[in-house]
């Protein structure tokens, strides 16, 4: 669906063009760009569009039914580790496994620090399995200080890590990068923050990982997809028409998502992406967990089977985050109280 002249969509194939006339939405966001299915009458050039949705979401296992073991998150092998039913018992025998979920990680900023301190504090005792760190890790990202203000904020961060020994030796510590994070502007997908920025960093926190954005974490046989981007604002800025229950807006978001198969089902101009690399935006099969890392209010939905999780900004929604427990998949809503 692309829109051709102003207020004016048209439906879009190898051969040619034809006029919408919309009147009835189902659920969804509805974006250009996206693929959908229409329903109605044609007459006098234009379709008449009585029913407009999107294409039923397809489970995991209906793919997997069709495609077999065939690996298509990534990594090494070419037989997914979900047909591993070693991998999904040691999965279901760790209860104790649990994944902390933190977004806008603002390393500069003095009271984010704190509670990052309170956090550990609290977890020195049972460490979780990993800390998932989204950015932007800057309150203020710009300017020519930028990245002296970020090595000196990542220090500060190893101090706190290094001040308790059970958090420092067990857990992993993974950064997603944010949009205003230093790199090639608001393209997809972002790579790591540079060796330069975290190098020392990696030398005294050796279990630390800087990924691209976004991201994709196979824990024993979960497929898990973390994406640091500010989807649901833009989604809805460029979409033909709101939902009428504004409410509902991270179900229609998620249903968008899941059905167009991708994170970003909008049109290049809006959401620039690497062309050779748009492979890594895509969810299909649907995997397991997406984590949204998103300004957005916090929320868990389920839908098809995949679990989509937003922790929220940290510290703009109270200092909330999201726990994340792979054996039970289930998520816990989190907040650090203030002084």
């Amino acid at each position: 669906m692309i829109e051709l002249s102003v207020g004016k969509f048209y439906l879009e194939d190898p051969s040619g063009t034809v006029q919408l006339e919309m009147s009835k939405f189902h659920n969804g966001l509805y974006t250009e760009s996206c693929f959908v299915l229409a329903e109605g009458w044609y007459e006098d050039a234009v379709f008449h569009v009585n029913g407009f949705g999107f294409p039923p979401t397809e489970s995991s296992s209906g793919t997997r039914a069709y495609y077999g073991n065939l690996n298509f998150f990534g990594g090494p092998s070419t037989t997914s580790v979900k047909a591993s039913a070693k991998l999904k018992q040691l999965e279901e025998e760790n209860e104790d496994a649990m994944f902390v979920i933190v977004s806008d990680v603002w390393l500069d900023n003095v009271e984010v620090m704190e509670k990052l301190n309170t956090m550990f504090s609290g977890y020195a005792s049972m460490p979780p399995t990993s800390f998932i760190l989204c950015g932007n890790f800057s309150s203020a990202p710009y300017g020519k200080t930028q990245i002296k203000s970020l090595k000196d904020s990542l220090k500060a961060l190893a101090d706190a890590i290094c001040a308790y020994p059970s958090i420092h030796s067990s857990c992993r510590f993974v950064f997603v990068p944010g949009p205003e994070d230093p790199g090639p502007g608001n393209i997809l997908p972002r790579p790591p923050l540079a060796d330069y920025i975290t190098e020392e960093f990696r030398q005294r926190v050796p279990c630390s990982v800087f990924t691209t954005n976004p991201c994709r974490i196979q824990y024993c046989s979960q497929e898990i997809v973390i994406i640091r981007e500010d989807l649901v604002n833009k989604m809805c800025r460029n979409c033909v028409r709101l939902p009428n229950n504004n409410l509902d807006i991270p179900n229609h978001f998620v249903k968008t998502i899941l059905s167009q198969g991708h994170l970003t089902p909008l049109p290049l101009y809006v959401s620039p992406v690497f062309w050779a690399y748009d492979y890594s935006l895509r969810v299909y099969p649907v995997p397991d967990v997406i984590i949204f890392a998103d300004k957005y209010d916090p929320f868990s939905i389920k839908n098809t089977d995949c679990l989509c999780v937003n922790p929220g900004s940290f510290p703009k929604s109270g200092f909330t985050f999201k726990v994340y427990y792979p054996s039970s998949r289930t998520v816990e809503d989190s907040k650090l109280q203030g002084l």
